[in-house]
């Protein structure tokens, strides 16, 4: 009979936002997490932990070397039928891909698209058929851009920042500010994507010679008032991606800090850009994405981005409150459910005190763990089997097999992705 949990070896990837050697999270669970022949190099990127079966950086089983996605085809009922028919997985894939990011560096401004958009672009172009909504939980304090500022902020940042406004022609700048702080949100929709698409293809010597003033005003102390709020962000994105124009970003997508624990979910359209921290994140399984800036001229799609983005200025982020998955638990111990509003996906941190237990009732879905401290043992088939983690390790967990977690001499945390099908 085929093991309903085991091990799995990840996959990472070296994007030039991670953060560097032994600094970086993702390194340090490589480190522990069984990755043939790995060894951290102090002079190289660890940007992001892949744990799925997605080809772009597919995840092996840890006991045979074996691709998950090989495997779980020959035994489909570690997938489970309602999972395989709810999503129309083929060739032994599971709907979400999990990850574990780790960067100093913004990653690009971009979007993904719907599911309906990329059928239909993957039939003209190298493209998964699938969409890349997902949500990200902060391992430690996280900045990011996700969506755009209340219309009435942008107004602002038009009236004191010469330097952004010199990017637009008269008549966007009074139609905008006209209709910044209208009730009517449909008209203040239509003046963002004016101003938005407007910036989006202004040339860019032009932008870099107005970031280039920009800049040196504020180095020099001389921005007003209204220009304190943002200020340190732009001097660093402008550190991270010097004449990079997407610094103007700051003035018109919403900002903001996460600490430990906060989680958030990107919709389809929706522009973000992480740009320093450790997070979690898992998306539905899919490596689409249509950047803006901060990345090489080569990659950028403006047009497809223009066509796809969704303009919604709102006047905050909505975060992930989390729930109990069993009784008692709190931010510091027991089991947290974060659940977006996504169907292939959901995550649970798990935290056990030392010599302590967790127990979780089967999921209807299968799940992957990954610990991120401390060590202790998985137990299944009615305490029957028992598998052994630590830091690093990553271990798949079938359909309908209920798990019991305990701590050794230390607590054990770790977080487990999964999907769940009514």
């Amino acid at each position: 009979m085929t093991e309903q949990v085991f091990r799995l070896i990840p996959a990472t990837q070296n994007f030039p936002w991670g953060k560097k050697g032994s600094s970086s999270l993702v390194a340090q669970l490589a480190d522990g997490a069984g990755i043939p022949d790995f060894k951290i190099d102090e002079s190289k990127s660890y940007a992001e932990m892949w744990i799925g079966t997605h080809p772009n950086a597919p995840t092996r089983v840890h006991s045979t070397r074996r691709l998950l996605s090989e495997h779980l085809a020959a035994h489909p009922e570690l997938v489970g039928e309602l999972t395989i028919k709810r999503f129309g997985l083929e060739n032994g894939q599971i709907p979400f891909l999990f990850k574990i990011l780790s960067f100093d560096k913004a990653l690009p401004v971009q979007i993904h698209l719907d599911k309906h958009t990329e059928e239909h672009m993957s039939s003209e172009h190298p493209m998964d058929p699938n969409h890349r909504s997902g949500m990200a939980l902060a391992l430690s304090n996280f900045s990011t851009f996700c969506g755009f500022l209340p219309t009435s902020q942008v107004s602002e940042f038009l009236s004191f920042v010469p330097e952004f406004a010199s990017l637009f022609s008269a008549d966007i700048i009074a139609h905008f500010t006209s209709v910044a702080r209208s009730p009517d949100k449909s008209e203040r929709k239509a003046a963002l994507k004016d101003l938005f698409s407007y910036y989006a293809q202004v040339d860019k010597e032009e932008a870099a010679a107005q970031l280039k003033h920009l800049v040196e005003r504020y180095q020099a102390g001389k921005e007003s008032d209204e220009e304190k709020i943002v200020k340190s962000l732009v001097l660093r994105l402008h550190e991270m991606y010097p004449k990079d124009s997407g610094i103007f970003c700051a003035f018109i997508l919403d900002y903001f800090d996460l600490k430990p624990g906060h989680a958030f979910s990107v919709a389809t359209g929706e522009p973000h850009a992480y740009i320093t921290g450790d997070i979690i994140e898992c998306i539905a399984t899919s490596d689409n994405t249509i950047p803006l800036a901060f990345s090489s001229p080569s990659n950028l799609d403006i047009s497809t981005f223009l066509s796809n983005v969704a303009y919604n200025p709102t006047p905050g982020k909505t975060l992930i409150q989390p729930t109990m998955f069993t009784r008692g638990s709190t931010h510091t111990s027991g089991s947290l459910l974060y659940n977006p509003p996504i169907d292939e996906l959901a995550v649970m941190q798990v935290i056990v005190a030392k010599g302590g237990v967790e127990s979780h009732h089967k999921l209807r879905g299968p799940s992957i763990d990954i610990v991120v401290e401390g060590e202790g043992t998985v137990v299944w088939a009615d305490g029957a089997k028992r598998l052994g983690v630590r830091k690093g390790q990553v271990v798949f967990i079938a359909a309908g097999t209920e798990v019991k977690y305990s701590a050794l001499e230390t607590a054990l945390k770790l977080y487990r992705a999964f999907v769940e099908v009514a």
